[in-house]
């Protein structure tokens, strides 16, 4: 599976964007964005005018303005379009997970789902359950009630789901936190074999792309 632009062409694209929006942002400022080090930033900034994709201008003893230059808007273009295919592809290949664990579900009359995660995988894991007609019982996460919803959902503590009501629980979260959620479904009363592993079965995809799968029907 294609993966999205390494975290420093990510950090790129999205400083030449901050910078494209409003020039005026100091570095302060576009590190709080980028979420990340204030000498991070001043770095980047520096190799970006050192490759002419920047340029500054002084406003005052303080302040600065940044400009995109001509080849800097051309950077802009070449990794945003690089980060459009390949997020894509990471959706094709998640779809293709999510169809080949929840067709066999549906068809087994398994339609009341309870979704763990809300990343890229869950994103399309929540498309696909509508794409099947599914029930979506909830969503959960590491998260403080209330604290955020998904796609309009709210998003729950996995212990406030009620695991009598939920056919199958499905993990589409990151691979660092199955662990920690093995052990929040098991105290929320979720069987094991009532677990449906998407993100594992998005990394078996690695080895089955292009292997055709049921498309979705009612």
């Amino acid at each position: 599976m294609n993966k999205p632009p390494p975290d420093d062409d990510g950090r790129t694209l999205h400083l030449l964007e901050l910078i494209h929006r409003d020039g005026n942002l100091t570095q302060r400022e576009l590190a709080r964005k980028l979420n990340i080090a204030l000498g991070l930033v001043n770095l980047s900034l520096k190799r970006l005018m050192h490759q002419e994709m920047i340029k500054v201008k002084r406003l005052s003893a303080r302040r600065f303005c940044y400009l995109l230059t001509p080849q800097g808007m051309s950077e802009k273009g070449r990794l945003s379009a690089r980060y459009l295919a390949d997020s894509f592809s990471m959706y094709r290949s998640a779809r293709r997970a999510c169809l080949r664990t929840l067709v066999p579900l549906r068809d087994r009359g398994l339609k009341r789902l309870a979704l763990y995660g809300t990343g890229e995988l869950a994103e399309a894991a929540f498309i696909t359950i509508q794409e099947l007609g599914l029930t979506l019982v909830a969503v959960a996460d590491g998260v403080a009630p209330g604290a955020t919803t998904f796609l309009g959902r709210e998003v729950v503590p996995l212990k406030a789901v009620d695991a009598g009501a939920v056919d199958r629980l499905l993990f589409a979260g990151p691979e660092a936190g199955r662990g920690g959620f093995a052990d929040e479904a098991t105290a929320a009363g979720f069987a094991p074999d009532a677990v449906e592993d998407l993100a594992a079965a998005l990394l078996e995809d690695d080895a089955r792309t292009g292997v055709p799968v049921e498309e979705s029907h009612s």
